[in-house]
């Protein structure tokens, strides 16, 4: 039997990656390895089963039908092979199916942690915790940190010290809240590079001699030196006299972190630029069309304060960057012996801990001698198989590259290497994957001159029809016209190396498909034109599956929310996340009894507690009540969070509706849940519980909205990408700090950045700023390539004309357009055809299988024991549903959005007074006009006063969410804004209803009398006020009116 040669596929998307995969094991079991000597690994448990299945389908079919048996033994290059000796082969799997080693990456380092945990010092147990568990671990390590009795007087002196270099140049006198954004920021940077000589360190940055060196000098004596220079220029202009003179008076003040381009930037930039010539003696300068000379000691003394400046932002940056290490290392030593020696890790330590970096922090230092974990391992697998490779980190490859270096060096060529992804699709830099490492690995391993190391590249699409790879490759296809996006050009270069023109494989070449650019003038028609194609292709009706990808979770919920409100007839499923433990009112009146509990002065949740059926089970008297309560502590205590809920769930039984019995197992099981860690932190559960989400399964025959991430992989009939606006392509991500990196990926330094106009005066930081560009523009390109090869017969892309950026509107019409076309859609809002291949005949020539008839179900009514409340909402500003007279009345669903962004501004408004304008500004870039509105009606006297804060003491409640029973019904609504003293309350309601004059503004507050009245009940219900003592104002936000109802 010949020799299976090592392989590294680059493989393009939907040209058979699980199908090369799933060969390759088959190949091996055929040629007599042992299944449990072969490793698959990939990323996602998803993954790995539909690999584990790929391969007993195959072998399934195989063992029974002589022609799949012919068919599969040519696929896997033996073509001799039998039926009976697939049945075999499925045989032996099937026998061995508990040794197998078929999984994720991380579950393979789970597994190796598990065979060493001795070794590793952790006793033999260890768990891994959640995101949840993760958060309140930081928190209990930073409280204890921070705690005097924790930590030593010399320990606190260098922690103060760290933090203050740590916010050099920052305004920030929250030390919590800062340490917590660097741990956020920073800590997983620190375990890949825990080294301090990589932080911070100029030898590092600047090998040759650090530049920018402060000189000993003052910066104001600078300024003024130089400043003595400016009059001897009788051919400035007034207006340049004032420009540079402005400049001195800022530079004589300014310290680093102000912003070095704030005053006079152009004059500034141009200065900067010019630092060389200025140095010199030598330097000119444009001012409206004018050429400007300046002397010698202008130039030179003005030379002498910029890069003064430029040296003190970067002797800040080092130290910000040094000081941030040092409150992260003080963090992670307390952090490792806590929370990793007592055998509590996140799946991030796993290969830090098989294979740490220099500087080695985890666990104390405390590892078996890697060369002996190594050798033991080594003797385990002969045969590694590894997926979606383009995605493995540096730190993971780390973990397993000298063990794959035996097998690729094994002199008898029995041992084996497989690995296969796509470059193209390494949308996970973010995270860590690193798409050079394809590079790297070629390099290494293919340097014989025979055939031990093979290399394929794979460009033909099991996929996608002619149609639709006809946009694919008129947009990636010619460097010359993607040079523009990459300044650098190193990213065109890297793409240009990889790529291949994709063709249609046999099973696709002869189909009918689409592919469409459509442009709009304003990116606010992209989703009517969504809506426009969904009726023209009828999914649902047709049976095709359908996929709209976004860039954004948050550009999935707007565009699903619209085509919900179009009226299309078709179930729209967006990537929805649900709160089982808190989005029905038995959870809701759980967590309040809970938190009754542990805060007997919480009047809202005893209030809440009162208005539910658990009121039945609880003493009506006060002292009672409290005893009740304080029991309620002790049992959580003693029997933990799921028995206690569990008893009241129980008392409950009869009165549960369908809903809540549903949710009520899934409450017990979060319950579960936080026992399993031990703690009986009532507060740490209330956080806990809502924070836990689940993503409920969508189905067939919907259309689904997702993110470009979320669709990798998978396959559609239909494909619609809307979603293409944002910044320039080759935009760097922006990262608290910067990791520069060496040619075989590990981090070389690390520093926090300055500005780019900064940057660009230094060889070294110059060179990184260039690299990232190129990062970021490459990985836009991966995540464009993504999206437009999802489809296999309709790719539409529609996107807003181009403006300046070179962002993807650009590229689509640098690479597709041709002038524009016909128009597609209605007249009210048409779009323009940029590009077009094949038509939409192709949804009728695609045949479909016929749906087989399903048995209905013998549906049984459900009996109740007592009759359910009626519910009614309050009005409010929650779900709204519109009739199809109000969709095309004048403000319609617009209306609705623009009044719930209005109350989201007002709800970040806690009192008014001079400062709130300004904590307003950063809401304007997502809803200008929104922020428009309030700040009129905040100019207005009457208003701000009603907003600002009283005499005397009161409790503010916002955008408060509530649930009463009032005469046998129940009530839901929400609480713009209460005001509640003592003695009586003041509900303020906002109303952004287009009113005009003094008639109109009368009509519409009568339209509301209604609504503020029950408000007033739920408040009297939920405060124990009397209803009289409750007023109700409504603030019309358009003519900035206060209406007493």
């Amino acid at each position: 039997m010949s020799r299976i040669p090592n392989t590294m596929i680059r493989a393009s998307a939907g040209s058979g990656k699980t199908f090369q995969l799933t060969n390759r094991f088959i190949r091996l079991l055929l040629s007599g390895q042992a299944p449990e000597r072969i490793i698959a690994l990939t990323f996602t448990r998803k993954a790995a089963g539909e690999f584990f299945e790929g391969i007993l389908t195959k072998l399934a079919k195989a063992a029974i039908d002589p022609a799949e048996a012919k068919g599969l033994a040519k696929d896997v290059g033996l073509p001799e092979t039998k039926p009976s000796e697939f049945r075999d082969a499925l045989r032996k799997l099937v026998d061995t199916m508990g040794h197998l080693s078929l999984g994720t990456i991380d579950s393979f380092f789970h597994r190796v942690l598990g065979l060493f945990s001795f070794e590793f010092g952790l006793g033999g147990r260890f768990e891994m915790m959640g995101e949840f568990d993760k958060e309140q671990v930081r928190l209990t390590v930073l409280e204890q940190l921070l705690a005097n009795r924790q930590v030593k007087k010399t320990d606190q002196d260098e922690l103060i010290k760290s933090y203050q270099l740590a916010t050099a140049g920052k305004d920030n006198r929250n030390f919590v809240g800062s340490f917590v954004e660097h741990l956020e920021d920073c800590h997983e940077l620190l375990l890949r590079v825990p080294g301090s000589d990589r932080w911070g360190d100029p030898a590092r940055i600047w090998p040759g001699g650090n530049p920018w060196v402060r000189e000993k000098a003052e910066l104001p004596d600078l300024v003024t030196d130089w400043r003595g220079h400016i009059n001897e220029h009788p051919a400035f202009t007034n207006e340049v006299h004032r420009n540079w003179n402005a400049l001195a008076d800022y530079l004589e003040q300014w310290a680093p972190g102000k912003g070095l381009f704030k005053k006079t930037p152009k004059l500034v930039m141009k200065a900067v630029e010019g630092l060389a010539d200025l140095e010199r003696g030598k330097w000119e300068f444009e001012n409206r069309k004018k050429t400007y000379s300046v002397t010698k000691d202008f130039s030179r003394k003005l030379g002498r304060v910029l890069r003064y400046c430029i040296a003190w932002e970067l002797e800040k940056k080092l130290e910000r960057t040094r000081g941030i290490h040092g409150l992260l290392t003080a963090y992670e030593e307390r952090y490792d012996v806590q929370v990793r020696r007592a055998g509590r890790l996140m799946f991030g330590d796993l290969p830090l801990l098989l294979a740490p970096s220099d500087g080695r922090v985890l666990l104390g230092g405390k590892a078996p001698d890697r060369l002996d974990l190594e050798y033991r391992l080594d003797g385990e697998f002969d045969h590694w198989l590894l997926d979606e490779f383009q995605d493995t980190s540096t730190v993971q490859w780390r973990a397993v590259e000298n063990l794959i270096d035996e097998v690729v060096q094994d002199p008898s060529g029995e041992r084996t290497f497989f690995c296969v992804g796509d470059q193209k699709q390494s949308i996970y830099q973010w995270r860590g994957g690193d798409p050079r490492l394809f590079d790297r690995v070629k390099k290494k391993y293919d340097q014989g001159t025979g055939d031990e190391f093979k290399v394929d590249s794979l460009n033909k699409s099991w996929r996608s029809c002619p149609d639709v790879l006809k946009m694919v490759n008129q947009v990636f296809g010619n460097a010359e016209k993607l040079e523009p996006f990459d300044e650098n050009k190193s990213a065109i270069k890297r793409w240009s190396e990889i790529w291949g023109e994709h063709k249609s494989a046999k099973n696709r070449v002869g189909e009918k498909g689409h592919s469409l650019y459509l442009q709009v003038d304003d990116k606010e028609d992209r989703w009517p034109v969504v809506a426009q194609l969904l009726k023209k292709l009828q999914p649902i009706n047709n049976r095709l599956e359908c996929a709209i990808l976004v860039q954004s979770n948050r550009a999935a919920r707007d565009l699903v929310n619209h085509l919900r409100g179009a009226g299309l007839g078709m179930p729209i499923v967006g990537e929805s996340a649900t709160n089982p433990g808190a989005d029905n009112p038995l959870g809701m009146a759980l967590l309040s009894l809970f938190r009754a509990a542990a805060h007997p002065e919480d009047g809202f949740s005893a209030g809440h507690v009162g208005l539910t059926p658990l009121s039945k089970f609880l003493p009506p008297k006060t002292a009672e009540r409290q005893s009740a309560l304080r029991d309620i502590q002790r049992d959580i205590y003693q029997q933990g969070f799921e028995a206690v809920a569990r008893q009241w769930i129980g008392q409950l039984d009869s009165k549960l509706d369908d809903f809540a019995r549903w949710r009520a197992p899934q409450f017990l099981e979060l319950a579960r849940q936080f026992d399993q860690s031990g703690s009986r932190d009532i507060d740490a559960f209330l956080r806990f519980v809502p924070a836990q989400e689940i993503t409920e399964a969508s189905g067939a025959s919907v259309v689904q909205v997702m993110t470009i991430h979320k669709a990798k992989g998978l396959t559609f009939d239909i494909t619609i990408v809307p979603d293409l606006e944002g910044k320039r392509l080759d935009q760097a991500r922006n990262e608290a700090l910067h990791t520069q990196r060496k040619n075989d990926g590990e981090a070389d330094w690390v520093l926090d950045l300055p500005g780019k106009d900064i940057c660009m005066q230094d060889d070294s930081l110059k060179v990184s700023v260039a690299e990232a560009r190129s990062e970021a523009c490459y990985e836009s390109f991966c995540k464009l390539y993504v999206a437009l090869t999802r489809s296999s017969h309709g790719l539409y892309v529609i996107t807003a004309k181009p403006g300046n950026s070179e962002n993807y509107a650009q590229l689509l019409t640098t690479t597709l357009a041709k002038g524009e076309g016909n128009s597609f859609g209605h007249e009210s809002e048409p779009a323009n055809v940029m590009f077009e291949e094949g038509s939409f005949d192709w949804v009728r020539a695609k045949l479909v299988e016929e749906a087989k008839p399903v048995a209905e179900p013998e549906l049984i009514g459900a009996k109740r024991g007592d009759a359910r409340l009626a519910k009614r909402r309050a009005a409010g500003h929650g779900a709204v549903v519109l009739s199809g007279a109000q969709l095309v009345a004048f403000g319609g669903a617009d209306a609705i959005s623009f009044g719930l962004a209005v109350h989201k501004v007002f709800e970040q408004i806690e009192w008014v007074d001079d400062t709130t304008p300004a904590k307003l500004e950063p809401l304007r870039e997502a809803m200008p006009e929104a922020v428009d509105e309030v700040a009129r009606c905040l100019a207005d006297e009457t208003v701000a006063k009603r907003l600002a804060k009283p005499e005397g003491d009161v409790q503010l409640w916002r955008e408060r969410a509530f649930d009463v029973v009032v005469d046998n019904e129940m009530i839901s609504g929400v609480f713009d804004r209460v005001h509640v003293y003592a003695d009586r309350a003041e509900i303020i309601d906002f109303k952004s209803d287009r009113v005009g004059d003094e008639s109109s503004l009368q009509q519409a507050a009568k339209k509301y009398e209604p609504q503020m009245a029950t408000y007033r009940q739920a408040l009297a219900k939920l405060t124990g006020l009397k209803e009289f003592s409750i007023e109700c104002s409504l603030v019309f936000t358009h003519p900035c009116r206060v209406i007493e109802v």
